[in-house]
């Protein structure tokens, strides 16, 4: 360690001024680790430097002195220092680093923490990804803490995804929890887990949502076309099942609350009966068993059919027709062919390999929230059945497209693990470029936070409202080089932010 300066007047059990001496100042950089030795009482402090500014007591820009009028004098005269904050984590004891009771004494003795030789702490076994940024020393997350949610919140480059990639492979290797990751872009966790892929594209999607994809591309009007188009695609299945696998129908209308006992009946069950009494649990395992083949051409027949029976006026007709070739076309009906997964199969492939990463990247963004909240739902349907925790961590990149109060089911459904995840074992993990638009009851139920830089100055203040930043500006955010972040909040086994360099990721 090296002697940087001492403990000046004024000193609290949070912070403590240092006057550092100036043939060593270029020692000390903020974020440094320091340890105030407080010989008087026998005490050692861990803290972080902050807050460093150069002083001059005689150029006091309130003040008018000689110099102002003579400058020749500053070169022999003034005498310039630096002067910065200890913020205190705690102090130093055999057991650890422990909450401090007394200020340090003014004189104590300041010294910079240069190499993990220096110093040996003892902060617990964690989840390792990376370390303190000047000292080299060992940040170990505690994993308790991942049921109570964390967040990762950075500008673009800030390397927010090979943190979470350290941070999987850490909890991979060291607890008991499975991983379900939500790949919006397909580029970040997919290129790395290659072997634990799934296509989202490959999930079910249930017949409210095709229709509102429908309505949203196209630009009808709901109250106008959503009856028509949900009847039609409910009469397109019901006819291809008819034609292809008839005997499922009397599973569909098995039971009207849900069961999949097979009533005997004589003929096949009319579409209306069908409409009437359909199990829409059993559709969606049909869909995925006997994946239905879409087709534009067959779906406009059956379009123009339901049309003519529900008496729609010649305008809409054309219009719906119209809508199809122009704004859907034949890819629209093509991506919704080869679909073989239900949310409970995601769920039961984390189980068996510990990790799943679900690529989004070729859904819609409709089609992305659906199949996101379908799996956390999937997840809650699991812990109401057995009533034990479950023990998963979702991690959702790009988070802000998911956890947005307008952002629909995704939203209802991330909201829920933030409320209640903790009590079942069941955590999130929101990584974000804008922290602002994450719902606020969302981010207020997150008690990790990693960050580094960030988009905007909102960003700053919206987490300065959740977290003691301790000294921490937006000057510091902005120095931030990449991979280097901030960890605050319930997983940081120090009292304070720290900063960190996560470890390279491979």
């Amino acid at each position: 360690m090296k002697l940087i300066g001492l403990i000046g007047s004024g000193s609290s059990t949070a912070y403590a001024p240092v006057i550092i001496w100036d043939r060593v100042e270029h020692y000390a950089k903020e974020e440094q680790l320091v340890v105030v030795d407080d010989s008087r009482r026998s005490m050692r402090f861990l803290g972080v430097l902050r807050l460093i500014r150069r002083y001059e007591p005689f150029l006091d820009s309130r003040k008018r002195t000689s110099y102002v009028d003579n400058p020749d004098l500053v070169e022999t005269g003034t005498l310039p220092h630096s002067s910065g904050y200890v913020s205190i984590i705690g102090v130093i004891s055999e057991n650890g680093v422990v909450e401090p009771q007394l200020p340090p004494n003014p004189g104590s003795k300041v010294y910079v923490v240069e190499s993990p030789t220096d110093l040996s702490l003892e902060l617990g076994g964690g989840l390792v990804i990376g370390v303190h940024k000047y000292s080299g020393i060992e940040i170990p997350l505690d994993p308790r803490g991942i049921p109570y949610h964390i967040g990762v919140v950075g500008a673009t480059g800030t390397g927010k995804s090979r943190l979470v990639k350290a941070f999987i492979d850490e909890v991979l290797a060291k607890t008991n929890y499975n991983i379900i990751v939500f790949d919006h872009t397909g580029m970040d966790y997919s290129v790395f887990y290659k072997d634990n892929v799934v296509e989202g594209s490959r999930t079910v999607l249930d017949i409210s949502l095709i229709t509102d994809m429908i309505l949203y591309r196209t630009g009808l009007n709901r109250n106008t076309y959503e009856p028509y188009i949900m009847v039609s695609l409910l009469s397109y299945i019901y006819n291809y099942i008819r034609e292809k696998h008839p005997e499922l129908l009397q599973e569909l209308i098995g039971s009207s609350s849900g069961g999949r006992q097979k009533t005997l009946v004589p003929k096949t069950p009319s579409f209306q009966e069908f409409l009437n009494k359909i199990d829409y649990s059993r559709l969606q395992e049909i869909l995925a068993e006997k994946n239905i083949v879409w087709d534009i051409t067959s779906f406009k027949e059956q379009l123009i059919r339901t049309l003519q029976n529900m008496r729609a006026r010649d305008s809409s007709k054309i219009r719906l027709g119209i809508a199809l070739d122009v704004y859907l076309g034949k890819q629209f009906f093509e991506s919704l062919n080869k679909r073989d997964m239900l949310p409970r199969d995601i769920v039961g492939y984390a189980g068996n390999n510990r990790l799943v990463v679900v690529d989004l990247s070729t859904e819609d963004l409709e089609a992305r929230r659906y199949i996101v909240s379908s799996v956390i739902n999937e997840l809650w349907r699991i812990i109401e059945e057995k009533r034990e925790p479950i023990n998963t961590l979702v991690v959702i990149d790009e988070a802000h497209n998911y956890a947005c109060r307008s952002c629909g089911v995704s939203h209802r459904a991330i909201t829920r693990i933030a409320r209640e995840g903790r009590k079942w074992g069941l955590g999130v993990l929101l990584a974000t470029q804008r922290i602002i638009d994450i719902d606020p009851e969302i981010r207020g139920n997150i008690n990790t936070w990693l960050f580094s830089k960030l988009q905007t100055p909102g960003d700053f203040n919206e987490l300065k409202g959740y977290m003691d930043l301790s000294g921490i500006s937006e000057n510091t955010l902005a120095i931030l080089g990449k991979r280097e972040f901030f960890v605050a909040g319930l997983m940081n086994p120090l009292r304070i932010p720290i900063l960190i360099k996560v470890r390279t990721v491979e």
